[in-house]
Parts: C-alpha cells; sequence; structure tokens
C-alpha cells in the first residue's frame, strides 16, 4: 500500500545492523512514529481516503531518509526508520526532517503530524526487541508530554 518496506523488513534490517555496527563499535539510530489523529480521517473520510493519506506518507517520507536508511511501516498508522551510522544528535534531525515532510501532507486543512521515538545502538538496546521497545517509550512519553501541554493551554 505505500511502497515501503513491513515490519518483517525492519526486523531482518535490525539484525544486520546490530551485527555489522557491533564489529565496528559503530552507532545507529531507530526511530518510530505515529501519525496523530489518523483514526479520525478513516472514521470521517473512509478507509480510501485513509488509504491515500498512507501511501502519500510513504511517498514523502521515502524523500525524507538517506538511501541507506530503512523505511519501514509498523502497521496500521505506525512507520519506522532505521538510520545506520548515526547517533542522537542525528536522530534529532532526522525527526524534524520527518515532521516537516509529514506537515506538506494536508489533512481538513491541516498540516499532518506524529509523534514520533527513538532509540540508539548500544546505548539504548542490543537487541531489535530492546531498541523497539525503547524507541517506543520515547514515542508514547513524547505524545502523553504533548497532550499534557494541549490541556494546559
Amino acid at each position: 500500500l505505500t511502497g515501503v518496506g513491513n515490519y518483517r523488513t525492519l526486523y531482518e534490517r535490525l539484525a544486520y545492523e546490530i551485527a555489522r555496527h557491533e564489529r565496528h563499535n559503530r552507532r545507529f539510530v531507530l526511530t518510530l512514529l505515529d501519525l496523530d489523529r489518523f483514526k479520525q480521517v478513516n472514521e470521517e473520510h473512509g478507509h480510501l481516503e485513509g488509504d491515500r493519506v498512507l501511501r502519500e506518507v510513504g511517498r514523502v517520507l521515502a524523500f525524507s531518509v538517506r538511501e541507506q536508511d530503512t523505511l519501514a511501516r509498523q502497521g496500521g498508522d505506525e512507520f519506522s526508520v532505521l538510520a545506520p551510522e548515526a547517533d542522537a544528535s542525528d536522530a534529532e534531525q532526522l525527526a524534524a526532517r520527518l515532521s516537516a515532510a509529514l506537515a506538506s501532507i494536508q489533512v481538513d486543512g491541516r498540516p499532518l503530524t506524529a509523534s514520533i521515538g527513538w532509540a540508539v545502538f548500544p546505548e539504548d538496546g542490543v537487541s531489535p526487541d530492546a531498541l523497539v521497545a525503547r524507541a517506543d517509550h520515547a514515542l508514547l512519553a513524547g505524545k502523553r508530554d504533548r497532550r499534557s501541554r494541549q490541556y494546559a493551554v
């Protein structure tokens, strides 16, 4: 549907990059994205429109990552980017690039947004499951923080 890899692609690539980066004592970044309010798109405009938005997300994200990065759709409205030879500073820059790319997609006249979290190998984990869990934890923490700031205004 989206023209990007899937969950299996991500896990195969994670195993490969863990072995490679471990051998050379290098870092990489795993970034997870969860589209904000995507359920509303399907509920208010139907699944065909939701599928169109997901295809567009895949397209703009693919243009926002490096050739050596692995872009995958985790499922539903969740995407991931595996960025070899990257560190926490690169993760912040990547998240900003991905956010800007998503903002180019309009849904109901508003820019599309996403919650984003990341993990750095090996500091945040040395297995695929540990890295995904850490990135997911960061994503959820960011989502909760953003919601609390929205309600506090």
